[in-house]
């Protein structure tokens, strides 16, 4: 439950294929202008999947204004919650997670989103796994953005073998389970054939090196889906004069917060706590 009285303003702005991205924007109070965080949503998530509105609330009790959106391909329609559009969820590419990233960031320096609410000067991303991995590549690119926070960040998109690649070709899509009664998603050719054509704009440790802002990388070490190496390539390949990296001991992928009943977000309340306390002197 929320201590205070959280705002909640739902928005809706269009990419330049004029597709949809839908978000939340959240935030306590007009009373002063706020800064801003952007929450990436992970692989096969949603703004309002698991434990994004409770991380978006938490954000807004805070004292930041909080944006929680969904990707313009990611499978939801409307804001329903669960991935229904299963054509839309196939022809998602990471290049065009990307462009919904820099649509949403123009949008709000442009106060087309938070209009009196965000102070532009101050906007961070804080981005969980695959969400994390895009919130990386696009930091380094970005000098409106101030700081940048990763949550079991990707080190690297390319995670399927040569012989799942060989499949995708020859079916020109890859499906996500052996039966597809059980679950219809697939990726489509599209996104392995973004891969191989933008390998050097989609590495991840490559923008790694270009990020000159803040950075604060927290890693589970019991993460079985991203493991903590990938952390460790990240905080490698970043400056380390300003880069922090945070190593978590018994911490999954999930936090333990698959569902609020796990550990009642008892992991997941001290990883906000510490995103919280570490991003706000910087945005100060």
């Amino acid at each position: 439950m929320s201590k205070l009285n959280v705002i909640r303003e739902s928005f809706a702005i269009r990419n330049s294929l004029g597709e949809l991205i839908r978000g939340d924007l959240r935030y306590h109070s007009e009373e002063v202008k706020k800064p801003v965080i952007l929450i990436c949503h992970s692989f096969m998530s949603f703004k309002d999947w698991g434990f994004f509105p409770y991380v978006a609330e938490r954000f807004a009790e805070a004292g930041f204004a909080a944006i929680s959106f969904n990707f313009s391909r990611n499978g939801v329609e409307d804001d329903n919650n669960r991935i229904t559009n299963f054509k839309n969820f196939e022809s998602n590419t990471f290049s065009q997670e990307l462009a919904d990233l820099e649509t949403l960031v123009s949008a709000v320096v442009r106060r087309e989103v938070g209009t009196d609410v965000i102070d532009l000067r101050k906007v961070a991303l804080v981005g969980h796994s695959r969400g994390g991995g895009i919130a990386i590549v696009h930091a380094s690119l970005d000098t409106r953005v101030k700081a940048l926070v990763t949550w079991s960040a990707v080190s690297t998109f390319d995670r399927w073998t040569p012989h799942q690649k060989k499949r995708w070709r020859d079916l020109r899509y890859l499906p996500l389970a052996k039966d597809s009664t059980i679950s219809p998603l697939r990726l489509g050719i599209g996104l392995l054939e973004d891969l191989e054509l933008h390998q050097e704009r989609l590495s991840i440790p490559d923008a790694a090196a270009n990020i000159r802002v803040p950075w604060l990388i927290i890693q589970g070490k019991a993460d079985v889906t991203v493991h903590s190496r990938e952390a460790e390539i990240l905080y490698a390949s970043s400056r380390r004069s300003t880069t922090e990296m945070r190593l978590l001991d018994a911490v999954g992928h999930l936090y333990n917060a698959a569902s609020p009943d796990e550990d009642h977000y008892h992991t997941l309340d001290g990883i906000v706590n510490l995103t919280i306390d570490w991003i706000r002197p910087k945005l100060s």
